[in-house]
Parts: structure tokens; sequence; C-alpha cells
């Protein structure tokens, strides 16, 4: 069989495992055997291939249209009935009974004249505080008379002091506010200096415990640029003990 399927291949040109396959295929389908038809193909015969029987085609089936499909009713929605429950009415507690009068309420009655005394008082506890306190004489140091003792050439320079016009620029009142701290003791109402009316200058009323009689006479003749007053020199004097002797930052 090798040698008719070698000279098969070589007949047809075609590999042997093909060949083989086809033969054999040829072979189940004809009732023949391998060999003949390897041998048929190596002499270039051919085999002829037995018609197959007509297969008998089924007549079709008339066409039958298709019925009109009646549309099916919806199923009616069902309707969930909820009951709800029934809740009983809550009854009213009555109250015992009590024999006798009914209860009254009694409460604390308001009175507003009390509220407003107590506002008055309150009041005036703080006018005290704020306007008389501040003015009450005080044994320790500082503003604590206004009436100064001056000596006999104080009181004379304090007129020459009114007269030549330093109270016009200098004031001789220190207030009870942050810009005068460091002047000196707080001024009291019933001050003997010379308030004055304006303060271009610096206050006067506690120069005597910041300058000495030597710087104070100097500014008076013109040092640091102040205008030189032309004094002679007992009115130098006597303006220079006045102001000396105006201190408030000790006891008098």
């Amino acid at each position: 069989m090798s040698d008719l399927l070698t000279a098969a291949a070589t007949a047809l040109g075609t590999p042997e495992t093909l060949v083989q396959r086809s033969a054999e295929a040829r072979a189940a389908a004809t009732g023949g055997t391998v060999d003949e038809i390897l041998s048929a193909w190596a002499g270039g015969e051919t085999i002829a291939t037995p018609s197959p029987e007509p297969v008998e085609t089924p007549a079709e089936a008339p066409a039958v249209e298709p019925a009109t499909a009646e549309p099916t009713p919806e199923p009616e929605a069902a309707v969930a009935v909820i009951e709800a429950p029934v809740v009983a009415a809550a009854r009213p507690v009555e109250a015992p009974a009590v024999p006798g009068q009914p209860p009254v309420l009694v409460g604390t009655s308001d009175n507003p004249m009390n509220i407003l005394v107590a506002a008055i008082g309150l009041f005036v506890a703080i006018l005290l505080l704020g306007l008389v306190g501040p003015s009450v004489p005080l044994d320790n140091p500082g503003a604590r008379s206004s009436e100064i003792a001056h000596s006999e050439a104080g009181e004379a320079g304090q007129t020459l002091y009114a007269s030549v016009g330093c109270a016009a620029c200098h004031t001789q009142m220190v207030r009870p506010i942050v810009s005068d701290v460091g002047l000196g003791a707080v001024s009291l109402n019933d001050s003997n200096q010379i308030l004055g009316t304006r303060r271009f200058g610096p206050d006067l009323s506690d120069i005597g415990s910041r300058k000495t009689g030597t710087e104070i006479e100097a500014i008076i003749g013109g040092f640091g640029g102040h205008s030189d007053l032309g004094l002679s020199s007992t009115d130098m004097d006597n303006l220079v003990t006045y102001l000396l002797e105006s201190s408030t930052s000790e006891s008098r």
C-alpha cells in the first residue's frame, strides 16, 4: 500500500497524508477499497462516483395567517385597604373632689416702689463715689488743701503773676484725667491758686516740685524759647518765690 500511496501522491502532486485521507474517504463513499482508489490515482484513472439518490422534499405547508391575538385585559390593581387602628379618645383625668372651697393660687405681690427706691439709692451711691469722693481731703501726700500758705514775697509774686498775664498761657489746675498724670496732685475746688484760662505752656500748679528756683528764673528770663518778661530783680524774686511755693505734692 505504501508503494501505491507514494505513486498516487506523486501522480497527484499532493502530500501522502492528504492522499491517504482522501482515498479512505472515497472508499467509504463508493464502497471500494483504499488500494483500488490509490491504484486508480497512481495510473491516472478516475473512479465513478454513484449519484446519490434524490431526497424527497416535503411539501410546504400552506401558510397560515397568524391569528390576531386579543388584548389581554390588564388585571385591575388591587387596592390595599389598610384599616387604621381605632384609638380610644383620651378621657380627661378628673381631680378628686375635695370638699370645701376650690383651690386658689397665691403668689407674691409686686411692689414697684421697692424697685424705684433701690434704683434711686444706687444712683445716689454712684454719684457720691464719683463726685464727692475725690474731693475729700486726705492726710496722705497730694492735694490736701488749696489754701497754700504763701509768704509775703509769694503773695506779691502771685499778684505779679496775674498782672503780667501768665494765666493767659499757663494753668494752675491738675485735672483728674489721664493726660494730667504726673503733673502733681489733683487740684481741689477751694484752690487759692490762679486756675488760668488756657494751657499753651505747661501747667504751673506744682512747678515748685519739678523745677528749682534757678531753673524757673532762667525760663522767665527767656531761656528755652520763653519770652523775656523784663522784670526787675525784686519782681523776679517775688515771682520765683510764688512759683516755688506753688507745690501741692506735699502737705501744707
